[in-house]
């Protein structure tokens, strides 16, 4: 078994269509019906960061990325937005094999950091994150909360 990850090119409709697929599964598990017009847009964003999973091929799963900047520090930051791994691929490492390569992408570019979001009930997600030395920043920086404020009230239980 290989598990090969991808930096998503969005102007490869292989990738597109391979990454709609994963995408579907991905909403499957909310409350969010997928509308084909999020790839369009999402694959058009200039700080679009996507990132592919395959065993033997087959995709295995996902990240959605965007690149933020650090104006203190002067150098780019990375958020990981969405991350998934198909169903039938958990376990095998392909989440482990995606962080790896969205830190080596993020070295090799000079990025700062990695930042990244998670459920309080995801305890297999904090589990991986974990594994692979992502800390909650919270304790870390004691004093500094993460803040919000959505814009249209209809979000508000979405993802």
């Amino acid at each position: 078994m290989e598990i090969l990850v991808k930096h998503i090119e969005p102007g490869n409709s292989e990738h597109k269509n391979l990454f709609e697929s994963l995408f579907r599964e991905y909403l499957s598990g909310f409350s969010v019906a997928f509308d084909p017009a999020v790839i369009e847009q999402l694959f058009a964003l200039s700080y679009f960061h996507g990132f592919m999973s395959f065993i033997d091929d087959k995709p295995a799963g996902f990240a959605v990325c965007f690149e933020s900047f650090s104006t203190y520090r002067l150098q780019r930051v990375m958020n990981i937005h969405d991350f998934m791994v198909a169903n039938r691929c958990r376990g095998k490492g392909v989440g482990k094999a995606q962080l790896h390569a969205i830190e080596q992408y993020c070295r090799d570019n000079h990025y700062l950091k990695i930042t990244l979001e998670v459920a309080d009930d995801n305890v297999a997600a904090k589990k991986l994150y974990s594994s692979c030395q992502y800390e909650d920043y919270r304790v870390v920086l004691k004093g500094q909360q993460h803040w919000q404020k959505y814009l249209n009230n209809r979000n508000k239980g979405l993802i």
